[in-house]
């Protein structure tokens, strides 16, 4: 098994008028490159919902996804959304397929669906690559720094436990440069009021939007992109490739 931790892959542009147009994945930061070598068959595809009670904008989301997919060479014979609709095939569906992409949106709400479909569990046996996106990737980490991105999120807790893949604490769309949160949130300053103070008490890794680790199937984590160590309110540019280590992924 291996796994993308990732803020996004670019799948579209919008046009002036706000629709959605398809693009093939690039190879910015070796990520093409990386998804030809690790997805070993085009069989069947996986979106793991963020929210599986919301399948209209879950089907919405994913014919952008696999297209682009499509357009990139990998042109799936099954492209399944896992949600409430399967949520009782979850094993076979997981296991029978060659790529898993955990959806972005609420980390605590995706977490409640993880553990409802024992995906911890899952991945143990899993044999494909597994991308996360955002809160995907957050929720791929032994921790979870679960900051708000508007008013409704604030009472929730703000550490959560993850899936336990990679011994660190991830905050996908992070501008390093100008300390900034890649998303717009019009109610909350996620960087300044959540993430810098929560970094007071564990360090935490910042990746922008293009940045990712690979984590190949011996263990290996690999740095592809900027990313940023934020400890103790600093932030400090990562050599590229500098933090590498090895996991048991056993």
């Amino acid at each position: 098994m291996a796994f993308i931790l990732a803020s996004r892959i670019e799948t579209h542009k919008k046009d002036d008028n706000g629709n959605k147009i398809v693009l093939p994945i690039t190879n910015h930061n070796e990520i093409l490159t990386n998804l030809k070598k690790y997805i070993k068959q085009n069989k069947r595809i996986v979106w793991l919902s963020n929210n599986p009670n919301n399948c209209e904008e879950n089907d919405a989301r994913t014919i952008v996804v696999f297209e682009s997919f499509k357009l990139s060479g990998f042109d799936f014979e099954e492209k399944i959304v896992l949600d409430k609709r399967n949520l009782k095939k979850a094993k076979d569906i997981i296991l029978g397929a060659d790529l898993l992409i955990l959806a972005g949106g609420k980390c605590v709400c995706q977490k409640q669906f993880f553990e409802k479909i024992k995906l911890k569990k899952l991945l143990k046996q899993f044999d494909g690559l597994t991308i996360g996106l955002s809160a995907g990737s957050m929720n791929l980490c032994s921790t979870v720094a679960n900051f708000p991105e508007e008013l409704a999120d604030i009472k929730e807790k703000r550490w959560l436990k993850g899936l336990g893949v990679i011994d660190k604490i991830i905050i996908p769309h992070f501008d390093g440069e100008n300390l900034k949160y890649q998303i717009e949130c019009n109610e909350i300053d996620v960087i300044n009021d959540y993430v810098l103070p929560m970094s007071h008490k564990r360090s935490l890794i910042g990746i922008p939007n293009d940045s990712y680790y690979l984590i190949d199937n011996y263990g290996k984590v690999a740095q592809f992109g900027k990313m940023y160590d934020i400890t103790k309110g600093e932030v400090e540019l990562l050599e590229q490739n500098k933090d590498k280590d090895e996991i048991d992924l056993q």
